[in-house]
């Protein structure tokens, strides 16, 4: 009877243990498929952060981008501004100076033409040729300030930036030496006001 009590009991362990094996395999098939959807749903994760990451900074660098070129634009905008409130400074009274170069020159025509001898000889006259020799002087001054420059340029080099030649003097020096100035020019700042008409020299039978 023990013997059969006995062979009854080790029959049942050996059911319990196999079935104790059976349900820890299926545990742990499951928990390795777990771990392994754990690891992909990880990797997806990953995946997806590395791809907004580099969409953010493709998006900053953009935006970067236009930020310079904006601050480029502005700083050329903020230049050309200036530049132009310069340039209309320096030109608004361009034609005003060019009315003015008129009566400029008949002070020069009636300072160079002045009769010295008869003028000492009167007191009243003398007078009167120092007020127009003074309101020439004063009227060259208000000129120079405002950039206005005269151009005389006898004895000169002909430059056909501001001169032009109206006229061909007979002379053994170089040629196109300005030998003759019969109209004074004028410029304000680097703009031609009025070109000086002058004589240049040419070779005799040239």
């Amino acid at each position: 009877m023990t013997d059969i009590i006995y062979y009854v009991s080790l029959n049942i362990n050996k059911r319990l243990n196999m079935t104790e094996e059976s349900q820890a395999k299926p545990e742990a098939e499951q928990n390795q498929e777990n771990s392994n959807e754990n690891s992909g749903e990880n990797s997806n994760q990953i995946t997806e952060l590395n791809d907004k990451i580099s969409s953010l900074e493709s998006l900053v660098n953009n935006l970067n981008d236009k930020l310079l070129r904006s601050l480029a634009d502005l700083d050329n905008t903020r230049r050309r501004s200036k530049e132009d409130l310069e340039k209309a400074g320096k030109y608004a009274i361009s034609n005003f100076a060019n009315e003015l170069v008129l009566v400029v020159e008949n002070f020069y025509l009636a300072t160079d033409n002045m009769p010295i001898e008869e003028i000492e000889k009167s007191s009243a006259i003398k007078n009167f040729a120092d007020a127009v020799i003074m309101t020439k002087k004063e009227l060259t001054k208000v000129f120079e300030k405002n950039g206005i420059k005269r151009i005389y340029p006898l004895g000169e080099k002909f430059d056909h930036n501001f001169h032009e030649a109206i006229a061909r003097v007979e002379s053994e020096d170089d040629e196109e030496v300005i030998k003759q100035v019969i109209q004074a020019g004028y410029t304000i700042g680097d703009r031609l006001i009025r070109p000086a008409l002058v004589g240049v020299s040419v070779k005799p039978n040239s």
